[in-house]
């Protein structure tokens, strides 16, 4: 099941260059593998990954509660009592409220991040990147770049055994500004399996406008194929998806007791086949390389297969020559 073009995602013509900056044990584990690594997005380090901007937070409180046909319940003075009964500490573990709780929209979107977001991110430019190398080689003179396009990207991921998609990560003010398909939340018909799709993924593609200098763009699996292979359901609206046998016990606990289906999703990240001869276009070796670098790089290549001829200099290791001389 390999990559799948989605409306959900805006995808990068396939000649466009793409970059990651890893250190050499993600690059061996990599190459001994023969896979890509797609960490869950919470483990990312920024807190607001797969967050809803404050604008959009506040369209969904309009109507935070979903009924049992997910059709927003409108809020008014019986809606906010209800929630502040239900928000109150002697209430909290009772079971009815507990699943009433669950029918928040935001609840359902913070768990599909949570749980069901795997992805790999790489970086649009036309060349390697100073502040990248600092950034995610973190200044290791053991670094590398691997270089690739889109296109090499999407072939390389042909007999992976889950649906991919790959998007460009928008980039939002937080404070002043809408997650994409938010702006007006309560008139979304949210029986539409597309339009709650659409709505899941959007806080995934979008981040704090102060990393607008990565464009960044994201590979992600996708969220059916999720369900399929580690929660044996395929994915549907015909009823609430909240309400089914993997989303109705315990919900709201799953971080310290998850439900038998959702034990097979992993914790941390998922390992994906690609055929590294496809991706690869070159292997640039970090700007603060030592010489005992290069040759045991080159021949790590051959011994796995692949052309040691791919590895590079970086083309800013005379600028930082040049720095390093008049510090």
């Amino acid at each position: 099941m390999p990559y799948q073009e989605s409306s959900y995602f805006e995808t990068p013509s396939r000649e466009k260059s793409l970059w990651r900056y890893m250190h050499i044990d993600k690059f061996m584990s990599m190459i001994n593998t023969q896979s890509l690594y797609l960490p869950k997005i919470t483990t990312f380090q920024d807190i607001f990954e797969g967050e809803l901007t404050e604008l959009s937070r506040e369209e969904v409180y309009k109507t935070n509660l979903l009924d049992e046909y997910n059709t927003p319940i409108k809020q008014d003075d019986a809606f906010v009592k209800e929630k502040d009964v239900m928000d109150s500490p002697l209430m909290r573990f009772d079971r009815t409220l507990v699943l009433e709780r669950q029918h928040s929209f935001e609840t359902l979107i913070n768990d599909f991040s949570n749980h069901f977001m795997f992805c790999s991110c790489w970086f649009q430019n036309d060349y390697e990147s100073h502040s990248m190398w600092a950034e995610y080689g973190d200044k290791s003179p053991t670094s590398v770049a691997i270089q690739t396009t889109v296109g090499d990207l999407i072939d390389s991921l042909e007999s992976t055994q889950y649906t991919v998609h790959i998007g460009e990560v928008k980039y939002k003010d937080y404070e002043n500004e809408h997650t994409e398909g938010y702006e007006n939340f309560a008139s979304i018909n949210l029986k539409d399996q597309n339009n709650v799709l659409k709505l899941f993924y959007a806080p995934i593609t979008q981040k704090r406008k102060l990393f607008a200098d990565e464009h960044e763009v994201r590979v992600v699996i996708s969220f059916e194929s999720i369900c399929e292979s580690h929660a044996d359901r395929i994915f549907t609206t015909d009823i609430p998806f909240y309400s089914d046998n993997l989303f109705e016990k315990d919900l709201f606990f799953i971080d310290h007791d998850k439900t038998n289906l959702m034990q097979n999703i992993p914790d941390r990240g998922i390992n994906i086949d690609v055929d590294l001869m496809k991706l690869i276009n070159s292997v640039v070796m970090s700007p603060y390389r030592n010489v005992y670098f290069d040759e045991p790089l080159v021949k790590l290549m051959f011994d796995n297969g692949l052309n040691g001829e791919l590895v590079r200099y970086s083309q800013i290791n005379e600028v930082v020559e040049r720095v390093t001389r008049n510090e």
